[in-house]
């Protein structure tokens, strides 16, 4: 399982990665003097490594899952080390073996380990043999885990035995939905895995998820740096992090440790790895599985112990002894990762793919931004939503926590929809304040989306956008706007939905009629360029705005975002009432509610079909999207062949209600 060779020093690592944690390796590398080389695709041509690869290919199987391939483009740009970063290919241990076996190092575990640890199943069964606690489960075929699935009780959870990430992962209630949950999670583990064997497990209700970071040389040498808490979860995803557990008790911590610590001198692990448990509320644990690579929450654990983990990654690779004993490991203070996700939270966290046209993150001072983002791109669903990562570190929790909210307050994601409103409210929660974190925190958080303003306040906002003269700043906005002394009119489109405005200025009060229905009085304009504020009703409203190259612009109210686009490039009316229409109503279409890839249609023409039928799969950011009927009705004609690649709002059916 060990090597024995003399180290190697490492001089051109190529990234087999891309996005957050291609950058992130990018960072290490050019600290420590290393040249890398980066991956880009037709589906995603982003780079920031000193040197820029390009794949043939319009899929993931063609591109990131593609063994061959990268092996050649690898020796070809003449890399002597290739990193895997995290998802794709980095815990297969076929590809780590092809690495090796073209002369290059893999910054990683030995292919034996990955194969023996990347396997939650075979991992099961060392933590077994060790008699570290693991949970009932049930493996084998789809056949042979329904025909046995007696021997565990009701809620259970179906996995990827391959995967990792929350991939391929279902939690199911009733035993009649089970084959059904099978064949899904074993779509997703080839699709995401390249191994479709899943597995069924008991499910514990509302642990927490409580994981140990470990380093191993390849002179038999380990340490740990203590543990990270990721409770806070949506579909088995992480979205908060945090170290080090405030559950954790010295004793039990030391269990963790050790125990973790047990399972990598079993099989001579080395290189970075992470050793996860479920602890329940009485602090019994039970090992999950171990990720045999990088995890995307490292960050808080380098923040808490001055530790570069990618650069030790490197450095084991080498063939370097580990510099670092674990008496010199301590941990200094608290730190919390939140990760910023395209979805919305508050439609179950569906992913919300689009054109980003703005961001603004943090300052270094106040917050770690670990992103690729830093100009305007589109957020694809070829991928995981996942944009940025937030870390913050303060000598307590309380700390950390208040740096986190006041760091997500000032991180603006513009042209999509975002989870930073729900990630800073869950930070505010009285029951994430108290440490009462749990792996069904989200099931129990109430979220409240933000509420807009009233719909006047917007079309006003709006309008003083669109009037904004292109003079200088220093005038006042009443010097700017002194032609609105005549009435005047205007139409334009927010979020779709047609406006027209007609305004008058009556002793520096601007009256606004919208639709021809309502109006609305603002005073006391302010307009800083990017800044729109002024009084209605005796309240404050501001908002942000943002131009768009196409003569459009978003205005941001707190965490709405509200797309204007005005009447001189708005399309036909009665096609953008259309438009509107199809969004916001079912009626007798199914739509993709997201660009993304059909994978399966459910039925056939002529079928009836009753509110809550799955009629089509769509797979978009790494996940299956269930398209379901809202009403009863007939099938009455199928639009889309499973394969076909869909536009957001493309009809995939037609129905009879």
């Amino acid at each position: 399982m060990t090597k024995s060779f003399k180290p190697k020093q490492i001089q051109r690592i190529f990234i087999a990665n891309r996005g957050e944690i291609a950058s992130r390796i990018v960072k290490t590398a050019r600290k420590m003097g290393i040249t890398t080389i980066g991956l880009t695709t037709q589906m995603d041509n982003w780079c920031d490594a000193d040197e820029k690869s390009f794949l043939q290919g319009h899929t993931l199987a063609e591109t990131y899952l593609n063994i061959d391939a990268i092996i050649e483009l690898a020796s070809a740009f003449k890399a002597d080390a290739i990193h895997p970063g995290y998802g794709f290919l980095s815990e297969n241990h076929t590809f780590a073996k092809a690495v090796e076996d073209a002369g290059m190092i893999f910054i990683g575990p030995s292919h034996q380990a990955i194969h023996q640890m990347g396997n939650k199943l075979n991992a099961r069964g060392i933590a077994q043999r060790l008699k570290i606690p693991i949970t009932p489960s049930i493996s084998g075929s789809a056949n042979e885990v329904l025909e046995n699935i007696s021997k565990l009780n009701f809620p259970i959870v179906v996995k990827a035995a391959a995967g990792g990430g929350g991939k391929g992962m279902y939690k199911v209630n009733q035993p009649e939905k089970l084959p059904e949950i099978i064949a899904r999670a074993s779509r997703e583990a080839v699709s995401y895995f390249g191994n479709e064997t899943v597995y069924a497990e008991q499910y514990l209700e509302e642990p927490r998820h409580i994981e140990v970071q470990i380093l191993g040389d390849q002179h038999h040498n380990y340490i740990h740096l203590f543990e990270r808490e990721c409770s806070i979860q949506r579909r088995y995803q992480k979205i908060i992090e945090e170290a080090p557990s405030t559950f954790l008790t010295e004793e039990l911590r030391k269990t963790l440790t050790n125990d973790a610590i047990k399972l990598c001198k079993e099989i001579g692990y080395y290189n970075a790895g992470t050793i996860e448990f479920l602890v329940d509320n009485k602090g019994n644990h039970y090992f999950l599985e171990m990720n045999t690579r990088i995890q995307v929450e490292h960050p808080v654990t380098e923040e808490i112990t001055g530790v570069d983990i990618v650069e030790q990654q490197i450095r084991i690779a080498e063939g370097l002894p580990l510099q670092i004993k674990q008496d010199d490991i301590s941990f200094n203070g608290h730190a919390i990762e939140c990760r910023i996700y395209a979805e919305d939270a508050g439609n179950n966290f569906s992913p919300a793919p689009g054109q980003l046209y703005e961001v603004n993150w943090p300052k270094q001072e106040l917050a770690r931004t670990d992103t690729w983002i830093e100009k305007p791109v589109e957020i694809k669903p070829d991928f995981d939503p996942m944009m940025a990562k937030i870390i913050t570190h303060g000598k307590n929790r309380e700390e950390a926590i208040r740096k986190n909210i006041a760091a997500l307050n000032n991180t603006a994601v513009l042209g999509i929809t975002n989870n930073i409103h729900y990630l800073s409210e869950v930070l505010k929660s009285e029951a994430f304040i108290k440490g009462e974190t749990t792996t069904g925190f989200c099931n129990n958080f109430f979220y409240t989306k933000p509420q807009s303003p009233d719909e006047k306040a917007i079309a006003a906002a709006a309008l003083l956008h669109i009037l904004r003269p292109n003079q200088t700043k220093n005038q006042s906005t009443w010097q700017k706007i002194g032609y609105f002394r005549l009435q005047q009119n205007i139409s334009f489109s927010i979020n779709q939905q047609l406006y027209q405005i007609q305004w008058q200025d009556v002793d520096d009060i601007l009256k606004i009629e919208v639709n021809g229905q309502s109006s609305i009085e603002i005073r006391d304009i302010n307009d800083d360029h990017k800044k729109i504020s002024f009084f209605s009703d005796k309240k404050q409203l501001q908002f942000n705005s943002t131009e768009l190259p196409d003569g459009s612009f978003i205005l941001r109210y707190e965490a709405s975002q509200l797309h204007v686009i005005p009447s001189w490039i708005l399309p036909n009316k009665q096609d953008c009432a259309r438009k509107k229409s199809t969004n916001l109503n079912f009626g007798n279409t199914l739509t993709a509610p997201i660009p993304g890839k059909i994978t399966d249609i459910k039925v056939a023409e002529g079928d009836m079909i009753r509110a809550g039928d799955t009629l089509a799969i769509l797979e978009a950011m790494k996940m299956e999207n269930l398209l379901k009927a809202t009403h009863d009705g007939v099938i009455e004609k199928i639009r889309t062949l499973p394969g076909t690649q869909v536009k957001a709002n493309e009809v995939i059916m037609e129905l009879k209600l």
